[in-house]
């Protein structure tokens, strides 16, 4: 019985200390770090689909949210267009949450990875381009919300993926 409690115990703190770990490096490296632009989202895609496996849902989830609030704190992603990243960080959040979804539910994990950078990046660039067409983000977005996140979320998914072969 003893012992069964502590490997209770010592798993909730395993995840526990797994959760804060991504909480961490998901909300300081975008804060952190103005660039390369490329390698950092690449990171943070990598790190919401590694969220999502290792981390129960309910504590995957909230993770989606994390990278964009730290991206309007340091305000370099779009230098003087960052005020215009506010009015994005509600699909932002949601295509996260789209890839984390997809990952999480498709069981071949290169058509889960493919298939959630794709409905990622074209939520975001239509809801980009809808803003655009009405006047409330400037036109530079429809690249930042379009390829670059296809590219992005490919980039960590499928190095995530890589890293995980290699490690066999």
């Amino acid at each position: 019985m003893q012992t069964t409690l502590h490997a209770i115990r010592k798993l909730h703190l395993n995840e526990t200390t797994r959760t804060l770990s991504f909480i961490c490096v998901l909300f300081f490296l975008p804060l952190l770090f103005a660039g390369p632009q490329l390698l950092i989202w690449s990171i943070v895609n990598l790190l919401l689909i590694a969220a999502v496996r290792k981390l129960s849902r309910a504590k995957a989830w909230p993770m989606a949210f994390i990278p964009s609030i730290a991206a309007v704190l340091h305000g370099v992603i779009f230098w003087s267009f960052t005020i215009f990243l506010v009015y994005m960080m509600p699909a932002i959040w949601i295509g996260n949450l789209i890839l984390m979804y997809a990952v999480s539910h498709i069981s071949h994990k290169l058509l889960s990875i493919t298939l959630g950078s794709i409905i990622k990046a074209v939520f975001l660039f239509f809801v980009a381009f809808v803003l655009v067409q009405n006047a409330f983000l400037p036109t530079i977005f429809l690249k930042a919300m379009g390829i670059f996140q296809l590219i992005t979320a490919l980039i960590g998914g499928f190095t995530l993926w890589g890293i995980k072969k290699l490690a066999k």
